[in-house]
């Protein structure tokens, strides 16, 4: 909404008590007494207060009837001319005063409304900038959370990669065991043949044989516990898998939370791009304002 400009009594009060001082009316002289308004507005309203005041009459001399004569006449018919040209100009001249006058005061409704819009323009434009700053704490805070969670799964990668080692070493315990179970096999089965051997040559042969079959239950022991071993291996790196499996998916939850915020990111770039836009057409708009600003006129004698 433009503002209120003064009003044509506020004028001609002023004039009034200028012309009651013997001082002239002028533009300028009004505008010094109310001590506010725009210089078009006061030229219309005085302009309007010159054509309330009464005409003043001319002042008439009577000349001696010698001196009425033919040049008198002449003069006479010389200076209503001079006088009607005068008038037609000054009429002229108030017209395009009034159409500057008009003009003046379109440009300052104008200017008024340039106004206006240039606060909304920057109350959206520092709407938008709050907006940025939100958009850009919450993706340091995503940035934070995926760091956080990158870390959180190479630790879990480190204690599947362990896991990994430990069952590998236990595999390899195991090919170790199972070939002592073999040779301990081979160690039995001739054992055997020995036993059978030692049948047949008596009674040390014998001694010698349940001494074989004691080692043959040790190894059958030993057999034994490597199994419950291997099991018990088997079970930890199942339990090692899960984790992996885990740690998986906690490692795609963070890549899902990256993309979202590189999303994020690009919405800030726009915003930022949204926001020079705006920053140009509010240039636009001072520079077409600035452009369209009347010259100040020229004080009155």
């Amino acid at each position: 909404m433009a503002r209120e400009g003064i009003s044509y009594n506020e004028v001609a009060a002023a004039a009034d008590k200028l012309v009651g001082e013997a001082k002239s009316p002028t533009i300028k002289a009004v505008r010094e007494l109310l001590g506010t308004g725009s210089p078009n507005t006061i030229h219309r309203h005085l302009t309007a207060w010159r054509d309330a005041q009464p005409a003043q009459q001319s002042a008439s001399y009577e000349l001696p009837s010698d001196l009425v004569n033919a040049f008198g006449r002449e003069l006479a018919r010389s200076a209503a001319a001079a006088k009607a040209q005068v008038e037609g100009d000054l009429v002229n001249a108030q017209a395009e005063a009034a159409d500057l006058a008009a003009a003046g005061e379109r440009l300052e409704v104008e200017r008024d409304e340039l106004a206006e819009q240039l606060a909304h323009v920057t109350s959206e434009r520092d709407g938008f900038q709050a907006t940025a700053l939100e958009r850009a704490t919450e993706i340091e805070r995503l940035v934070v959370d995926l760091k956080r969670e990158s870390e959180s799964g190479e630790a879990a990668r480190v204690e599947v990669a362990k896991a990994q080692l430990k069952a590998e070493a236990n595999g390899e315990r195991l090919t170790e065991q199972s070939a002592e179970i073999q040779r301990l096999r081979d160690a039995l089965e001739t054992a055997q043949a020995a036993r059978q051997e030692a049948e047949k040559n008596g009674a040390v042969l014998t001694a010698q044989l349940t001494a074989a079959e004691a080692r043959a239950a040790t190894a059958e022991a030993r057999e034994k516990a490597a199994l419950e071993q291997a099991a018990q291996a088997q079970g930890r790196a199942d339990q090692r898998t899960q984790e992996l499996q885990q740690a998986i998916g906690e490692s795609q939850k963070a890549q899902a939370q990256l993309a979202s915020a590189q999303e994020a990111l690009g919405e800030l770039k726009q915003l930022k791009a949204d926001n020079r836009e705006l920053q140009h057409q509010v240039n636009d708009l001072l520079k077409a304002q600035a452009q369209a600003k009347p010259e100040s006129p020229a004080p009155e004698a």
